[in-house]
């Protein structure tokens, strides 16, 4: 039986909070300018976001899609797991109404709540993923991963590799799941 890897948890209660942030924020100092694309994405399923053979490359261990096998469906999230580890990946993605509501959301408010259950810190910009990126480190439970959250259009992602501390695998993730978000 499959169970949901330990630092999936926390990133659950993390999306849920990217779900009630999704107005107006009083944090302009650190948020990042809007973006200005016109693209609109009207539903994503996070599961086609990233795949199992991708997420099991990425955390060098066979995983396999938790709620496919538990039965267990969060919205908007994909979580990719193993039997025999810890590893795993999260994928969450959001779609707001429009762009201007998903630039509200802001990622050091996500952080700052992942801070005490992951250990999340040193968050810098990255680009060419999305219209803007933002990566941090994941140190908690024993364990080291990485965090990206990705602003495409009116759609907010956050995917979360554990372990690794291979960021340009991670970017990669990143861009092939922007790539498979579609207008319409």
């Amino acid at each position: 039986m499959r169970t949901v890897p330990r630092f999936a948890l926390p990133l659950v209660g993390a999306a849920l909070f990217v779900v009630a942030c999704g107005g107006p924020s009083s944090t302009a100092s650190s948020s990042p300018s809007p973006t200005t694309t016109s693209e609109h994405i009207a539903s994503v399923d996070a599961c086609t976001l990233v795949t199992a053979a991708e997420a099991s490359a990425a955390v060098a261990s066979a995983v396999t899609n938790v709620a496919a096998t538990s039965g267990v469906q969060i919205p908007g999230a994909c979580i990719y797991g193993s039997s025999e580890s810890s590893a795993g990946v999260f994928v969450y993605a959001q779609v707001y109404p429009d762009t201007t509501t998903a630039d509200a959301v802001q990622p050091d408010q996500i952080a700052t709540i992942l801070a005490g259950q992951l250990g999340v810190s040193n968050a810098h910009s990255v680009s060419g993923i999305g219209d803007k990126a933002f990566e941090y480190s994941a140190t908690g439970s024993g364990e080291n991963g990485i965090a990206i959250f990705v602003f495409k259009a009116n759609v907010v992602m956050m995917i979360v590799v554990n372990p690794t501390t291979n960021s340009a695998s991670v970017e990669q993730l990143a861009r092939t799941a922007v790539s498979r978000l579609k207008a319409g």
